[in-house]
This record gives C-alpha cells, structure tokens and sequence, in this order.
C-alpha cells in the first residue's frame, strides 16, 4: 500500500507541477508582451509628434509630411528609413498613414469622396506591430491636423486613385508616381491599406500616373498601366486602376500519335480568350516553338481557354479544351491540341501552309508544315481552320479545312484529311 501512495503523490506532484509551470509561463508571455505594448505606445505617440512637429513647423509647413502609406519613416538613432525600430531586443514596425480629406466628410477613403472637394484637414493613422504578437491586436493612434486659412492656393486640384486586385479588393504599398506632361516627376507615393493614394494641391494641368511593383501588371499585361488625367482646380479626380501578381501559363503543343508537329522555328501563335479581354475577348501571343510560356497575363478567376493559332477562325469552340485556371504569381500548365493531317507529295518537296484570310485574320499565318520523306506520305500537324497547301517547285494549291480530335471521342478515331499533290 505504501508504494501505491507513493506513486499517486508522485502522480498527482507532477500533475500540479505541471499547472504551475504553465501559470508561471503564461504569466511571463503576458509581461513580455505588456511591456512590448508599452514601447509600441510610445513609437506611436513619437511618430504623431513627429508628423505633428513638421506639419506645424515654420520652417517645413503641411507640405513637408509624406503622404500615403510610409513603413518605418523616422528611425531611432543609428537606424536607417524603412527598417525596423529595434527596441530591447524587439523590432517594431511602425506604418504610417496620412490623407487629406475634405470638411464633413462620411467617406472612409478620400479616393471615395466626391470629386467637387476641397481638402480641409490631414487624417493620420499610426500602426504598430512586432513579432510573437499573436492574435493580440496592434497599437494604432488617429489624429487630424488642420492647415492655417489661405495655406494653399484655390487654383489647384488634386488626383486620387485607388488601386484594385483582380477580385476588387484594395491593394495597398503599391508605389505610384505622377509626372507632368514634360515627364518630370511631380509626386510620387504608396497606395494605403484601402487601395487609395492621394496626391493634393497639384497645379491644374495634365498629368500622368504610373504604377510600379515588381510581376505585377494590369489587366493589358501592362506592368505599370501609364494612364493621362487632367487635373482641374478646386477639383479632386478620382479613378480606379486595376493591378494584381502576373500569372504565366506553360503551353506545349499535342497531336495525335504518329503525326509530327510543325518544325520548332516555324511561328504558330496561341491565342487567349476571355470574355473580359478588350476589344475582341481575344489576344495572340506570337512566338515559336512547340513549347512556350505566356507571361504577364492577368488573373482572370474564369481562367483562359487556349488554341493554336491567331485567328478566331482557328478556335475549334466546341470540341475546345476547358478553361485554364491561373492564379496570381503562379504557373499553370496546359496542351494545345493541332489538327492531324496527311499530305501525299513528290519525295523531298516542301510543303507551306498559308490560312486562308477572313474578317477575323485579315492577315494569316503561314506555316512550312515539313519535307515530304522517302515515302511520299507526310503526316503533319496544323492548327485548326482552312488551310492553303502549296509544295515546293509547283504552283498548285489545295485547300484543306482541319478540326482537332475530340477529346471525348473513344476509338477509332476519324481518318485525317489527307491533301495529294
């Protein structure tokens, strides 16, 4: 009986052990993190003060504060701008933001104010973070700052735009710079956490904005999206511009089995098509080779569908493979199905393929499909459509109109078409 008691003390020793260790751990997370929250206090009420002490300032004024989204903009003694603010051993980050807003208003962005504005006060928001935060919220403070009257001409206006992802959220750090029309800079900032970056007190004119963050592109495939605005006084233009991470697609060309592909220096282009894609819903990428990637391409969640060739003619729609998915800053890979097709000819000749010209290509591809072997039989790959078969050493043509096999079809397949010269 004794060694049982032993046992059960001993049992029940470590099982309260246990529960005072965690208490005692507990309690040395929480002092860590209150005095970490203290020194986030603090870095928020200095960099308040800060923006306060050069907005207010005689020698600086209103428009010496950086304005949008700034990470780290005033470090501690020996520190450098944009790195962490390292205190007891903790890096704190501090991200700040400053917009101008107008009198009265209801919106929680300036970017969706009306475009009759006039920009009364600054908002500030100070936020800070440190690592091992868990799901503890952040220190942030807010303030207003308001210029003197007549601080700034009536005869200038202002530009606000947001910038969107593919789903239509905001996408902030995003850096903007405006030029004038002699393409000297004029401003230059961050998109804020709500997608908006606001460039005030501009002198009427015309301008024009560019975006700039590395593999990310509009909806053009353009990675910076130059778009011209005018800028009028008293007025606040306001626009949106849609940006998100670049998606590539790797696409490698197929046939049936036994039929060749087009040489690899002959250019076939792939097209894209998506309903939202301006102006047709489609869009070539030239290039050669049987297999590719596309890049730059804009995330569209309905994905794209994809065929050989150019020309809408050479979409072969029904029997189409699905869509491709693509996700931002991600690689999707795929196959393009090319028609099958027997061309019977003099041993050794050539034979080029031009598409035949519609409304849709109103300048077709031409194709060197491959030199006839010591057969006389040249099985060979095009993309889909009506085709101009000539050879080498005669002017004869033979028209030839080519499908893909359906992806669905179970054995046998239908016999290609078959061109004699």
């Amino acid at each position: 009986m004794t060694l049982v008691e032993v046992m059960v003390a001993l049992v029940l020793f470590a099982i309260m052990s246990t529960a005072v260790l965690n208490m005692v751990m507990n309690a040395q997370r929480l002092t860590r993190y209150d005095a970490a929250r203290v020194v986030a206090n603090n870095l928020a009420t200095r960099e308040l003060e800060i923006v306060r002490d050069t907005f207010f300032g005689p020698t600086r004024g209103p428009d010496r504060v950086l304005l949008n989204t700034a990470e780290n903009p005033s470090p501690l003694p020996g520190g450098r701008v944009g790195d962490p603010l390292v205190v007891d051993g903790i890096a704190f980050t501090v991200t700040r933001t400053a917009e101008w807003a107008q009198v009265d208003t209801r919106a929680a962005s300036t970017c969706d104010e009306g475009s009759n504005v006039e920009l009364a006060y600054l908002r500030v928001r100070v936020r800070v973070t440190w690592p091992k935060m868990g799901d503890r919220p952040p220190v942030q403070m807010d303030t207003t700052m308001t210029p003197a009257k007549g601080t700034y001409s009536a005869f200038t206006g202002h530009l606000g735009l947001k910038v969107i992802d593919q789903l239509g959220e905001p996408l902030g750090g995003v850096p903007v710079v405006v030029r004038t029309n002699t393409n000297a800079v004029a401003a230059s900032g961050r998109t804020s956490s709500d997608g908006c970056v606001l460039f005030p007190f501009l002198n009427a004119g015309t301008y024009t904005y560019e975006l700039n963050r590395a593999g990310y592109v509009t909806p053009a495939g353009d990675p910076a999206g130059k778009t011209t605005v005018q800028v009028q006084s008293g007025q606040l233009w306001r626009g949106i511009a849609e940006y998100a991470q670049s998606a590539t697609v790797d696409v490698t060309f197929t046939t049936r089995e036994g039929f060749g592909l087009p040489p690899a220096n002959q250019q076939i282009p792939v097209s894209l098509g998506n309903s939202a894609l301006k102006p047709s819903g489609v869009k070539a990428y030239p290039g050669t080779g049987n297999a590719r990637s596309l890049t730059s391409l804009w995330p569209y969640p309905s994905g794209y569908t994809l065929w050989a060739g150019n020309c809408l003619g050479n979409d072969p729609k029904d029997l189409g493979d699905p869509p491709v998915a693509v996700e931002p800053g991600q690689t999707a890979t795929t196959t393009v199905r090319l028609a099958p097709l027997t061309v019977r000819a003099p041993v050794g000749t050539t034979i080029t393929a031009k598409q035949a010209v519609d409304s849709s290509c109103p300048a077709g591809a031409t194709v060197i499909v491959g030199q006839v072997p010591a057969s006389g039989v040249l099985a060979a790959s095009l993309p889909t459509g009506l085709w101009r078969l000539t050879r080498s050493g005669s002017s004869t043509t033979r028209d030839v109109t080519l499908a893909p096999d359906d992806p669905e079809a179970t054995a046998p397949l239908p016999t290609p078409p078959t061109v004699t010269f």
